[in-house]
């Protein structure tokens, strides 16, 4: 983990209020795995006081970049998206922990919303580990959004995975409904589950999991955080196996220690 002034590289708009941002720093790009995030401090007079996590979108080691995604939806995420390529921006990074996915023969990602910044990074990590002929799992990907402009990176996506089922809540793109209704046919008792984005949402898939029968999971949390190295405890959750700090035990933790019930009620 280290702290730096990154360059912004790139700010791309990809669908109503979403922004794909893609920074500079070649430490944090070698370093950086799916499911880990940065923490980013936001500059300005008005500015928030806490840094605003924001989960990594991928990472090229090779080119010393990484992006983030991100939907603008508060004081902290309007700073953000007026910044323009070239401004430095503070960050501390990588940090939490990774998806495991090494060793997995079959793997099903579920993302809903901006939840897919972390799964589209795992998909692209297993999709060079296939280019460079290395064992790689089969993926299917199960992406969820209100409607067809919230489905930021699908056409991305789609060419790194061996299927890609889409649901929108309108029926504007892929199958109307919830993400949910897509999981049953690839739900294969040697499946490996790897899950991000609302909270409802993990709590439906870790069901449907759990009434199948499967164990082998790893779901990434989105909650708030304050200093992101866990000495605030501001994003404590409680877990079957005790409480834990989402920042540093997380975001990513294993399913069988996940349990919803107090996070959505």
């Amino acid at each position: 983990m280290k702290q730096c002034l990154a360059p912004l590289v790139e700010s791309r708009p990809l669908g109503p209020g979403l922004l794909l941002h893609t920074y500079h720093d070649s430490d944090i790009a070698a370093h950086a795995k799916p499911g880990q995030f940065i923490n980013v401090r936001v500059s300005g007079a008005t500015a928030p006081l806490l840094r605003r996590p924001f989960s990594l979108c991928d990472a090229d080691p090779a080119a010393g970049r990484f992006s983030v995604l991100f939907r603008v939806v508060g004081e902290g995420t309007e700073a953000l998206a007026r910044a323009g390529a070239g401004d430095r921006i503070d960050l501390m990074g990588p940090l939490g922990t990774a998806f495991q996915w090494e060793g997995v023969e079959r793997a099903l990602l579920v993302a809903g919303g901006v939840g897919v910044a972390p799964l589209h990074f795992l998909a692209s990590q297993i999709w060079r580990a296939k280019q460079a002929e290395r064992p790689a799992p089969r993926v299917v990907f199960a992406y969820g959004a209100r409607d067809s402009g919230g489905l930021a990176l699908a056409d991305d996506i789609e060419k790194r995975v061996d299927l890609l089922a889409i649901t929108t809540e309108d029926g504007s793109r892929g199958q109307r409904g919830l993400v949910t209704a897509a999981l049953d046919p690839h739900l294969a008792p040697d499946t490996a589950v790897f899950c991000c984005g609302p909270t409802p949402m993990m709590a439906a898939v870790l069901r449907r999991m759990r009434e199948r029968g499967l164990k082998r999971g790893w779901f990434s949390l989105e909650n708030q955080m304050g200093c992101g190295v866990g000495v605030c405890l501001g994003c404590v959750v409680p877990t079957r196996d005790g409480y834990r700090r989402v920042c540093c035990d997380g975001p990513v933790l294993p399913a069988a220690i996940l349990d919803f019930t107090a996070l959505c009620s």
